[in-house]
């Protein structure tokens, strides 16, 4: 009886009825299949955040559970993760310091000491047509982030406690300034400390950059974004086309290309490019070590440059 559909769906039915009940959350699914050789497919799953809006919807969710013996006692092992149409809505709303993620997964917090840390791992993991939007609106330009179009190949994912590495073996999508990227290949490592992105390897249609890229940060930083998260990007190559750069900042003149190498740490406001190697496409160079400062100020912030060149 277990096999059959509509057992499978009640029993999915009854599951998140409990959860939503126990935890005072909202996920809903519309039907589960599970096969005796331990592979499920969920249908048009929805899990909606405090405001009642859409946090994560998935059309499909395809997975193979490797170990069930591990996930009766919470660890959560498969060998493949298949998302169709996913949307992850990330939000701040106006007057909270927590995202709408944060609060959700706080809903499973009952206060009371744990002796593991949840893990989930996947040896792939797959992205079909889906989006990822990032918003704040206690800021003056709530979208920070809004990719469509995305599409990815993942490997050796990993989530344990709060951290979360894996290997992007593939990915692509458009940002909502119209920027696209073609391709991102990274070592990606996320905690509540750093975000890294080792071995960066990023081709758009005119661009292309290889390097390595950390942000620092207390949880906190992220209020102040320019002003308290750290960087620390080290460019071994880059071909840039002002093209992609005037999606961002429209007074670049177009159709301009230059190639660049340098290391660059500090703050967004307070930016330090060491060694730097500039070179446009009619051999204008700029080399040496500079200071930007403000580059995103505010009006009581104004700009600074202090360079030591050894060639303009």
């Amino acid at each position: 009886a277990l096999t059959l559909p509509v057992v499978q769906t009640k029993i999915a039915h009854y599951v998140t009825e409990r959860l939503n009940e126990k935890y005072k959350i909202d996920i809903q699914i519309d039907q589960i299949a599970i096969t005796s050789f331990a592979d499920v497919k969920l249908k048009r799953v929805l899990i909606k955040d405090h405001h009642k809006d859409t946090l994560i919807y998935a059309n499909r969710i395809t997975t193979n559970i490797l170990d069930l013996n591990k996930m009766t006692s919470g660890d959560l092992v498969f060998r493949s993760i298949r998302l169709n149409r996913l949307l992850v809505n990330m939000k701040t709303y106006k007057g909270e310091t927590d995202t709408n993620l944060d609060k959700f997964i706080s809903s499973f917090d009952d206060g009371k000491p744990s002796s593991k840390k949840f893990l989930l791992t996947a040896n792939t993991v797959y992205l079909e047509e889906s989006h990822f939007m990032l918003t704040d609106e206690n800021r003056k330009v709530p979208k920070d982030v809004d990719f469509t179009k995305l599409n990815a190949r993942v490997s050796d994912f990993k989530i344990h406690g709060p951290d979360v590495t894996t290997s992007i073996e593939k990915m692509s999508f458009q940002d909502h300034r119209g920027l696209y990227v073609k391709n991102l290949q990274s070592k990606f490592t996320y905690t509540k400390k750093h975000i890294l992105l080792n071995e960066l390897d990023v081709i758009t249609n005119h661009s292309l950059f290889k390097g390595d890229v950390s942000l620092n940060y207390k949880r906190e930083d992220f209020q102040d974004f320019n002003n308290k998260v750290r960087f620390n990007i080290t460019i071994d190559q880059a071909s840039l086309s002002t093209n992609d750069i005037r999606y961002f900042y429209k007074e670049m003149g177009k159709d301009q290309n230059f190639t660049l190498k340098a290391h660059i740490t500090g703050t967004l406001n307070d930016l330090v490019a060491r060694k730097m190697n500039l070179t446009d496409s009619k051999n204008t160079q700029i080399i040496g070590n500079v200071n930007f400062k403000n580059l995103f100020g505010t009006d009581d912030q104004p700009f600074y440059m202090k360079g030591d060149f050894t060639k303009v």
